[in-house]
């Protein structure tokens, strides 16, 4: 936890814990030849606050070390949203351990958590169904945070400050039954202890094992989601099929670590969260389940995603090109040509890919009529058929494709569920439309009614050229 040579800024509120803390960092000072400081926050809530503030100044000038106090407005902590007063004081108090630390070029925050304080949290994330990172309690070793105390229970600590004749101050708040640190703290924990002996130190033990298994899960995830994952500025989509091939228990871990990775936050997320997701991996169809923090999840036929929903694909078929000109100016500069091949056309798309098109007569395709390649990439419609409406577009209600010869209709939304197209894809899909009528799913299949036949006259050829990794077209 330290080094020689460290500076340290000790988190001191002058209770018992802090008190034993900073006495005990003062007997090996000279060791490890360590620089102290002391940092006391003023939350301005408790009237005893002020007497507060003047016993730690005092406390630290009769100790030999530096002495720093900060405040914080009144009414302030009562005033941040979203979070009690409790929450808020301590994330508060850490910020303002953080600003002095750098303030200072203090190299450790050195904070009085004890191996009780580590109980009442395993018990509190226990009951409000945590998973294992909650489980796994207070870690020793927060990047510059460290916490000495963990190994000893509050009866040892009771029992330094006794033996050496340290006063400190006692935080009336501690008493008050409305916190539910104070619940554990006197109910709780001491009928633990007096149900099996070493009950605190028990849960220590159990906590850093939960945390040895915790770390190797989160490591293994890190590694699936980078071999794996496509993250972007609203989501993650995971492949169903390789997730759906992982331990349970790692897939826990796996779309625990993708929701915090989106959002940025492990707060408010419970195992209940977790197993509503990973249950969503066994259903059929496509499946969605709310998230905290305005997230999220989707299983699709190919897919798993979670995203921000206000960034959810919007139904009304979105962007869309005209391209009634462009055929127009096609079938035109085929006239001028005498019946040769028109010149390519290209039309633009917003993610960087292209649609490339011309006109051509039956005699000038080097493929027979009756046996024209299948290619996801390029296709050939009956030129003539086309009204003057043709556009590029995403899907809209009443969208439908020509699926057979004799004219039988089916709804877009039936083919692309049929497909097993991922929802999230089917809002991204370019529609080459006449109305309603759907000539090429862009990428998929195209309707029978503009198929190429013996009796046509004139060909559209579309070929699309999708954007490259390396944004070249």
């Amino acid at each position: 936890m330290i080094a020689e040579g460290d500076k340290i800024l000790v988190g001191f509120s002058g209770g018992a814990d802090s008190v034993a803390l900073l006495h005990v960092l003062l007997s090996v000072r000279e060791q490890y030849s360590l620089e102290l400081m002391a940092l006391h926050v003023n939350h301005g809530i408790r009237q005893e606050a002020g007497q507060d503030e003047a016993f730690c100044a005092r406390f630290c000038q009769e100790m030999g070390v530096s002495f720093v106090c900060r405040r914080i407005e009144e009414g302030k902590l009562a005033q941040t949203p979203g979070t009690g007063l409790e929450e808020a004081a301590r994330t508060a108090r850490y910020e303002l351990l953080e600003q002095c630390r750098q303030e200072y070029g203090c190299d450790k925050i050195a904070v009085a958590h004890h191996a009780n304080d580590n109980a009442e949290t395993m018990l509190f994330q226990l009951f409000r169904g945590s998973g294992l990172k909650g489980l796994s309690g207070i870690r020793p070793v927060r990047g510059r945070i460290i916490r000495p105390f963990l190994c000893v229970n509050r009866q040892e600590i009771n029992q330094y400050l006794k033996k050496n004749g340290l006063e400190h101050v006692e935080d009336a708040s501690n008493l008050d039954m409305n916190y539910t640190r104070n619940q554990l703290r006197a109910c709780v924990i001491p009928l633990s202890e007096a149900i099996c002996t070493g009950a605190v130190e028990h849960m220590g033990q159990c906590a850093e094992q939960l945390r040895d298994v915790w770390e190797y899960l989160n490591s293994q995830a890190a590694v699936f989601l980078e071999q794996n994952a496509e993250f972007d500025e609203t989501g993650v989509t995971l492949p169903l099929r390789e997730l759906k091939a992982l331990p349970v228990a790692l897939q826990r871990e796996v779309l625990m670590e993708s929701a915090v990775r989106v959002c940025g936050s492990r707060k408010d997320f419970t195992s209940l969260h977790i197993e509503n997701m990973r249950k969503l991996l066994d259903k059929g169809g496509q499946k969605d389940c709310d998230l905290p923090h305005g997230l999220r999840a989707r299983k699709s036929y190919l897919a798993f995603r979670i995203y921000k929903k206000e960034s959810a694909p919007a139904e009304d078929g979105g962007l869309c090109i005209p391209l009634a000109e462009c055929i127009t100016a096609l079938r035109s500069a085929l006239d001028d040509n005498a019946g040769n091949i028109s010149p390519e056309r290209e039309v633009l798309l917003p993610d960087g890919g292209r649609l490339v098109l011309s006109v051509l007569h039956p005699d000038k395709m080097c493929e027979k009529i009756n046996n024209i390649p299948q290619n996801d990439c390029t296709k050939w419609f009956d030129c003539d058929k086309i009204n003057d409406h043709l556009l590029l577009r995403h899907r809209r209600p009443g969208d439908y494709l020509v699926v057979s010869a004799d004219g039988s209709k089916k709804r877009l939304q039936d083919y692309l569920v049929n497909e097993k197209i991922p929802r999230e894809e089917r809002e991204r899909l370019w529609l080459l439309a006449d109305g309603s009528h759907i000539l090429w799913v862009v990428g998929h299949r195209i309707s029978m009614e503009y198929k190429v036949t013996a009796k046509t006259k004139n060909i559209l050829k579309v070929h699309l050229e999708e954007k490259t990794d390396g944004g070249e077209n």
